[in-house]
C-alpha cells in the first residue's frame, strides 16, 4: 500500500481510537456517577468517630486507584473501538456509526459472557434482573461464544470474498488459520514444574466441613477433586481447630500454639496484641526455601511479616479494602478479569470481596503458574488460604445451580446474605437454601484447588510434593436450633463438631513408608507446622503445643492427644446459644479502630470484654469439658460424652491447668497493654454443673 494510501487510513484509525477513548471515558464516568450517586463510596456518610479515620486512611489513596480505574477503560475502549472500525471495514464501511455501533454490540457480548459467568457482577441492578434470572436459569457460556464465533465467521468470509485474487485469499486463509492455531496451542500450552527442588504445599479451604467429603458421608459432587485428592493422601478424620474462627486459627497453625499463647485470640486483632512467636515458615525461610502465601480475601485474615512467609500475595487490608468492595466498578469485571488486568489493578480482579468483578477460576489458573514458576526456582513452600465459602460468597457458573432451588429469589442463589442470628429470624431464607448455598461455594472452592492439584500433576511435580489439604473450620448451620433455621450460618460462636473439626489430609512425598486412607487419631490445627517441618527434615519448633503427625503417617508410636479450645468473637452475642452466658461485648462499629494507615482493630477497651466472654474446653475424643461464663460473675462447667472415670478426670484437671495459663496471660502486661482488671472474672468463681 502506498504512502499516500495509508496515511488516510491511519488518520481514520487515529479518529476511531479517540473515539474509544471517549466512549470507555462515558463509560467510567457513567458508573462513578452511579456510585456517588448511591452513597456507597462514603460521600454523604456522617465522618465523625471512626468514619472520620475510615475517610482519612482511604482519601490518600484513593486518586491515583481511580486513575487506574479509569485507565482501563480507556484502553478497553479503544481496543473495542479498534475491533469495531476494522469489522466495519470488511463491509466497506469505515464511518463513525458504524463503529459506534460496533463497539455497543462487542461490549454488549462481552457483558453477556460475563453475566452467565459470573452474575453477581450485575445482581443488583434492578433494571436487568429479569434477564439475569433467565441467562442464570437457561444461560451456557457457549451461548455468547458461538455468536462471537459466528460474527468471525461471517465476516472472515465477506473478507475473503471481497479480496480482488485469489492468491491474496489464500494468504489471508493461512492468517487466519495460523492465528487461530496459535491462541488454541498458547491456552493448552503445558505448565513446567521447572528443576525438581523439594516442594511443600498448604491448601486451606475456609469453612470446609469434613462431612462434605465422599468417605465422610458426603455425596461426593461438592468436593470431587478433595475426594480424589485423598486416594492418594491420609485423612485424619478427627482432626479439630483450636478456635473456629480464620485469623486467629491461621496464628495457631503457623506457630502450633494455643490462641492464648500466640494473642490472637479472635478476628482483627491488634498488632499489639500479639504475641510474637516463631512460625514454621520462618523455620522454612531461614533454611534457605521459598516462603510464599496467597489468598484472595484479607478482610478478616492478613497475613503479615510475622507469619514468616516472604512473599504474601493478598488484596489491600483494611480501610482500603472496605472502600474497593463500594467501588463496583463493573466494567471491570467485563473488561479486566485477565492476567493483564490482574497485573494492573489486582486491588480489584484478584480481590473476593469485588463480587463478579473477582474471577476465582482464572484467579486459581494464575496461581497455579505463579506455584510452578517459585517451584522451579528452589525449595518453596507455598500456602493457598481458598476462601470462596466465607460470607459473603458469590458462586460462579456452573456452581451456581447446583444444590439451590431454581425457586429460591434470585438474591438468595447468587450471593450469602445477612439475616440475624436470633430467635424467629427467618431471614426470608430456611437452612436447606443456606447450605445448598455453602455446598455449591465448596465446590468453587474445590474446583480452585482442582487446577493447582492438576497442575503439579501436569508438571510432573506431585508425586514428589509434600501436599497438605486444611480447612481452618467448619461452619454451622444452628442444626439443633429450628429457630434459627433462616439466620446466616456462623462459625466460633461455640465449641461444637461443626463449627471445630476440619479438613485435615497429608500426602507425603512419594508417598512412600506412609499411610493411606483414614487414620481415626485426635489431632489438632496446630500439629500441621511440626509435620512439615519433620518430613521437610528442618529443625522443630521449640516450646510448642503441636506435635508432628509423621509417626502416626509412618505407623510408628503415638501419644494420644488433647485439644483445647475456645469460642472466637462473632456477630452473635453467647446469650443467643446459651440463656445466662454472660452478655459479652459491644458488637458495632465503636468496637474497632482504624490506624493511621487504614488497618482495622479490635479496640482497646473492648478486647477485655471478649477475652471474657469466651467459653472454654477440653476434648479428648471421647468427652468435652467446657467452661461458660454466666452473667452473675461464675463459671458453668458441664462435660459432655463419657464423663465418669480416671480419664473424665484427668480431661477436667487438664483444662482447669490450660485454663490458668490462660488466666496468666490474660491478666498480664501482654505487648505494651494491660487488660482492666475489673472485667476479670473472681478467683475460685466456679460453679460446676453436669
Amino acid at each position: 500500500m502506498s504512502e499516500s494510501a495509508s496515511s488516510p487510513l491511519r488518520r481514520s484509525l487515529a479518529w476511531r481510537l479517540a473515539l474509544g477513548a471517549g466512549l470507555g471515558l462515558g463509560l467510567f464516568a457513567a458508573e462513578s456517577w452511579l456510585l456517588l450517586r448511591s452513597g456507597v463510596v462514603g460521600v454523604d456518610i456522617p465522618v465523625d468517630g471512626p468514619y472520620a479515620a475510615l475517610m482519612a486512611a482511604v482519601r490518600p489513596v484513593l486518586p491515583g486507584l481511580l486513575a487506574r480505574v479509569a485507565s482501563v477503560y480507556v484502553v478497553a475502549g479503544m481496543a473495542l473501538a479498534a475491533a469495531a472500525w476494522g469489522l466495519a471495514r470488511v463491509w466497506g464501511r469505515g464511518g463513525v456509526v458504524a463503529t459506534l455501533v460496533g463497539w455497543c454490540g462487542l461490549t454488549a457480548l462481552l457483558a453477556w459472557d460475563r453475566a452467565i459467568a459470573r452474575p453477581a457482577l450485575f445482581d443488583d441492578l434492578p433494571a436487568v434482573r429479569p434477564l439475569l434470572a433467565w441467562l442464570v436459569d437457561h444461560g451456557e457460556p457457549w451461548h455468547p461464544r458461538a455468536v462471537a464465533v459466528a460474527v468471525l465467521l461471517v465476516h472472515a468470509g465477506v473478507f475473503l470474498a471481497r479480496r480482488t485474487s485469489g492468491r491474496a485469499r489464500v494468504r489471508a486463509a493461512v492468517v487466519l488459520a495460523v492465528g487461530a492455531a496459535v491462541l488454541a496451542a498458547w491456552r493448552a500450552w503445558p505448565v513446567s514444574g521447572g528443576g525438581k527442588h523439594p516442594l511443600v504445599v498448604l491448601i486451606g479451604i475456609d469453612a470446609f466441613r469434613p462431612d462434605r467429603l465422599r468417605s465422610q458421608g458426603g455425596s461426593g459432587e461438592v468436593a470431587p477433586h478433595v475426594d480424589r485428592f485423598l486416594e492418594d493422601a491420609a485423612l485424619f478424620t478427627r482432626a479439630y481447630t483450636p478456635i473456629a474462627q480464620t485469623e486467629p486459627a491461621w496464628r495457631s497453625l503457623l506457630t502450633a500454639r494455643w490462641p492464648h499463647s500466640t494473642g490472637v485470640r479472635y478476628p482483627l486483632t491488634a498488632e499489639s496484641r500479639m504475641r510474637l512467636q516463631p512460625t514454621f515458615a520462618e523455620a522454612f525461610s531461614r533454611a534457605g526455601w521459598r516462603t510464599v502465601f496467597a489468598t484472595d480475601c484479607s478482610r478478616f485474615h492478613a497475613e503479615g511479616p510475622a507469619s514468616g512467609f516472604a512473599t504474601r500475595l493478598q488484596p489491600p487490608r483494611g480501610a482500603v479494602n472496605f472502600l474497593l468492595e463500594k467501588l463496583r466498578y463493573r466494567a471491570l469485571g467485563v473488561f479486566a478479569d485477565h492476567a493483564l488486568g490482574a497485573a494492573w489493578v489486582p486491588e480489584f480482579v484478584d480481590n473476593r470481596a469485588l463480587a463478579g468483578i473477582h474471577d476465582p477460576m482464572g484467579y486459581a489458573e494464575r496461581l497455579a503458574r505463579r506455584l510452578l514458576e517459585e517451584a522451579g526456582e528452589g525449595p518453596t513452600l507455598f500456602a493457598f488460604h481458598a476462601t470462596a465459602a466465607h460470607f459473603p460468597g458469590d458462586p460462579v457458573h456452573p456452581f451456581h445451580r447446583r444444590f439451590v432451588a431454581a425457586t429460591e429469589p434470585l438474591e438468595r442463589r447468587l450471593r450469602m446474605h445477612f439475616a440475624p442470628v436470633s430467635p424467629g429470624a427467618k431471614g426470608g431464607w430456611n437452612r436447606a437454601g443456606a447450605e445448598g448455598l455453602y455446598d455449591e461455594l465448596l465446590a468453587q472452592a474445590d474446583a480452585q484447588v482442582g487446577l493447582l492439584l492438576e497442575a503439579l500433576r501436569r508438571s510432573g511435580r506431585y508425586d514428589d510434593a509434600l501436599v497438605v489439604l486444611m480447612s481452618d473450620h467448619g461452619e454451622s448451620f444452628h442444626e439443633d436450633r429450628p429457630d434459627l433455621a433462616g439466620a446466616t450460618p456462623v462459625h466460633g460462636a461455640r465449641l461444637s463438631e461443626v463449627e471445630n473439626r476440619i479438613l485435615l489430609a497429608v500426602k507425603p512425598p512419594g508417598g512412600r513408608g506412609a499411610a493411606r486412607g483414614d487414620i481415626d487419631a485426635l489431632v489438632r490445627l496446630l500439629d500441621v507446622g511440626p509435620t512439615l517441618l519433620d518430613f521437610a527434615g528442618l529443625p522443630a519448633l521449640e516450646g510448642v503445643d503441636g506435635v508432628s503427625l509423621a509417626p502416626l503417617l509412618r505407623g510408628g508410636d503415638w501419644t494420644p492427644q488433647r485439644l483445647y479450645a475456645e469460642t472466637g468473637f462473632t456477630h452473635v452475642s453467647p446469650e443467643v446459644f446459651d440463656a445466662g452466658h454472660w452478655p459479652g461485648a459491644p458488637r458495632t462499629f465503636d468496637a474497632y479502630r482504624i490506624r493511621p494507615d487504614g488497618v482495622v482493630e479490635m479496640g482497646e477497651t473492648v478486647h477485655a470484654a471478649v477475652v471474657r466472654e469466651k467459653d472454654r474446653g477440653a476434648y479428648d475424643g471421647q468427652r468435652w469439658w467446657m467452661e461458660r461464663p454466666r452473667a452473675d460473675g461464675t463459671l458453668r462447667r458441664t462435660c459432655e460424652g463419657d464423663c465418669e472415670g480416671a480419664d473424665a478426670r484427668a480431661l477436667e484437671a487438664w483444662l482447669e491447668d490450660v485454663r490458668g495459663r490462660t488466666d496468666e496471660v490474660d491478666s498480664r502486661k501482654v505487648a505494651g497493654h494491660v487488660d482492666d482488671p475489673q472485667h476479670s472474672l473472681a478467683p475460685g468463681a466456679v460453679r460446676s454443673a453436669q
